[in-house]
């Protein structure tokens, strides 16, 4: 049966398996009783036994075509109603009123209808599959139980992001007389209360191998099809999945249950590197270049490096391990450090295709090929796709101005105390703005992002769970390890980064006093300095105990060779004990600009200041390592329920904040009128 079904995964992804009917209601708008009832041509309306040992991978494929309908509503709604991009003159009616927060119920990408055909077909899986079946002592069904559960939690998830309030279903709808009377709102909370449970009781019963994502028995990569213009459209089966720990560890953190979802980051990113250390790098640096000024609208007027630039020194920094970062937006699906994603159809005879590259100036579809954006006689960028002049989304000002004023860290040709370099740096951007183009002559007025042009759209990525762990440190009281994962990523090489006093004793294992009776420092024992050794002693116990990332006995998962800070990937030298971006400096600088943005006249700050300003810069870093992926909206609705909770600066900080934030989209966009109308 298996090699039947990867001999034509072609197809696979067309299947609609036991596809029931959509979930609807009175405020439901466009979806009559028949509509509900009615099967179109394309579907196959079957019901094999969910309670046999027979491969449901045709179920699990289902449930993926219905994650395909709501793909470019997951990611639009996201994506347009951030601070990242703009729409232009070009765009559809669709996509300016959902970038201006004045989507009503015609809005193409508006519909909690697309959300609950999956949550539907997830709940009739979950409600007829038996669960423990086995094979020996081998459960052979319970990690594509586990994931289609992770599907539904998902799904609940985006629609508490985008809706608040929905119905929760938690049982098959198969009857006109169930969909009316399923109709109750429920507030968010509850709803993530509720599949937190679920997913709760599945750990609790069952191993992390158990509830590992499916593979199928494939863990290389599947052609699922050929492109329109030539070229196989390529996918890792795996990669279909959410893993059960990642979208639990999301929930808890919208709940603002920091310690649960710690705890569920940890977990996964354990088991996944004890398998691969190297699945769960993140140990590449896309390093600045003058070359960039020829194709960036970001870097135009970088050409040349300061004076003391060490060309041979900062190569060497650059190039650590491979390019795991960029694969992950290559059009081939080159796993890079991907976890997660929805891919597309490869035209529209084959299946569900997607309008997010069309938004973007990529004509994904066309039967054309040559792809390069014209620049000049002696450089090009190779895109992938061809582009069209009707580009509707561009990078928007604020992001394009906090790329260009980034700080770029990096080693001076001066040696200050051998054998530590001279660390400089300069405000000349954020290199992972190099993913935007902008051409010359005929193509001078068009501005590309390269992370849309390939048609998969990205759920999770390895520096989405690092980050998300950042940020639920930072809120469990440890800023410096949130500020850890930035510059050195939690490995095995922090117990060099924390900070502690050995004093020196006699003989006789007495401590040895001075003349004023104070204990002597050993200094060649101590870590004091505080900028080097960064990580308070409470916060490195955390580290090895209760997460225990710097723990020996996780030594060789955690390993500084594979895993190394998230602002690497685009700042240049700041991993460096001796760089610039440093703790205190980098946060100090953050509570100075939050004190004069919103008038908080604040003369001195207390952990709760740092924390509010640690988790301002993790909201940086997903600018730039996120942007143009369909998380921004969410991310911006989390922090600032993060700040609310909080109760600083008068109790309401995060709807200031969020207000000032999405200040170029609408005036006065708070947590409380965020939301999209319900239908």
């Amino acid at each position: 049966m298996k090699d039947y079904i990867y001999n034509k995964t072609k197809e696979l992804l067309r299947f609609v398996v036991y596809i029931l009917l959509p979930l609807t209601g009175g405020g439901w708008m466009g979806v009559s009783c028949s509509d509900m009832l009615e099967a179109d041509s394309s579907r196959q309306l079957f019901e094999p036994g969910l309670n046999e040992k027979t491969d449901s991978v045709f179920y699990a494929y289902g449930i993926m075509q219905a994650m395909q309908q709501v793909a470019d509503q997951y990611y639009f709604q996201n994506e347009l109603r951030g601070d990242l991009v703009k729409t232009t003159d070009k765009a559809t009616t669709h996509l300016r009123s959902l970038a201006a927060f004045k989507a009503d119920a015609s809005n193409k990408y508006d519909s909690v209808y697309l959300y609950y055909k999956v949550i539907n077909n997830c709940n009739y899986y979950l409600a007829h599959r038996d669960s423990t079946l086995r094979t020996g002592k081998q459960n052979v069904v319970i990690n594509e139980y586990a994931a289609v559960a992770s599907f539904r939690a998902w799904s609940y998830l985006q629609l508490s992001r985008q809706y608040g309030e929905v119905p929760y279903i938690t049982e098959p709808v198969t009857t006109i007389g169930q969909i009316n009377s399923s109709t109750a709102m429920t507030p968010w909370e509850t709803i993530l209360a509720g599949e937190a449970r679920m997913l709760e009781n599945l750990k609790s019963h069952y191993t992390d191998e158990e509830l590992s994502v499916p593979t199928f028995n494939r863990t290389t990569a599947v052609n699922i099809g050929t492109l329109n213009r030539g070229g196989d459209k390529l996918i890792y089966p795996s990669k279909c999945f959410v893993p059960l720990n990642v979208v639990l560890g999301d929930i808890y953190l919208e709940l603002g249950q920091y310690d649960k979802a710690a705890k569920c980051y940890y977990d996964y990113l354990r088991y996944n590197g004890q398998l691969e250390a190297g699945s769960i790098s993140v140990n590449y640096t896309t390093a600045l270049s003058t070359s960039f000024s020829q194709y960036s609208p970001i870097f135009k007027n970088f050409t040349e490096w300061p004076v003391d630039y060490n060309y041979t020194k900062n190569a060497t920094n650059a190039t650590l391990g491979g390019s795991t970062w960029l694969n992950s937006f290559f059009h081939a699906a080159a796993p890079g450090d991907v976890i997660s994603y929805i891919p597309m159809a490869v035209n529209y005879t084959t299946g569900k295709t997607t309008d997010v590259p069309a938004a973007f100036g990529y004509d994904y579809y066309t039967t054309t090929s040559g792809s390069d954006v014209s620049l000049d006689n002696s450089y090009t960028v190779p895109f992938n796709c061809p582009r069209t002049e009707n580009i509707q989304v561009v990078p928007s000002q604020s992001y394009c101005d906090s790329a260009r004023t980034a700080t770029y860290y990096y080693y001076g040709d001066e040696l200050s105390i051998a054998p530590y370099w001279d660390m400089k740096s300069v405000r000349l951007g954020d290199a992972r703005a190099r993913l935007v183009a902008q051409g010359t002559g005929a193509d001078s007025t068009y501005v590309y992002c390269y992370k849309p042009s390939t048609a998969y759209i990205l759920l999770y990525r390895n520096a989405t769970v690092w980050l998300h762990l950042a940020e639920a440190l930072n809120r469990m009281g440890y800023p410096d390890a949130a500020f850890a994962v930035l510059k050195n990523g939690l490995n095995n090489d922090l117990r060099n980064r924390y900070y502690y006093e050995v004093y020196q004793k006699d003989a006789d294992g007495n401590f040895i006093l001075d003349d004023d009776q104070n204990k002597v420092l050993d200094a060649n024992l101590s870590h004091v300095d505080p900028d080097r050794h960064y990580l308070a002693p409470a916060t490195y116990e955390l580290l090895t105990t209760t997460l225990p990332f710097a723990s020996d006995e996780n030594s060789e998962i955690f390993k500084s060779a594979y895993i190394v800070g998230i602002h690497y990937h685009g700042a240049g030298a700041c991993q460096d004990p001796y760089s610039l971006y440093r703790y205190r400096s980098v946060v100090g600088e953050k509570l100075a600009d939050i004190n004069a943005k919103f008038g908080l006249n604040l003369t001195q700050y207390t952990k709760q200041d740092s924390i509010n300003a640690m988790e301002d810069l993790l909201c940086d870093e997903y600018a730039m390592e996120f942007a143009f992926e369909g998380t921004r909206f969410s991310d911006l609705r989390r922090l600032a329920n993060h700040k609310n909770a909080a109760g600083l600066y008068g109790g309401n900080f995060g709807d200031a904040w969020l207000s000032r934030m999405l200040q170029n989209n609408a005036a006065g966009i708070t947590t409380k009128n965020c939301y999209l109308p319900y239908k």
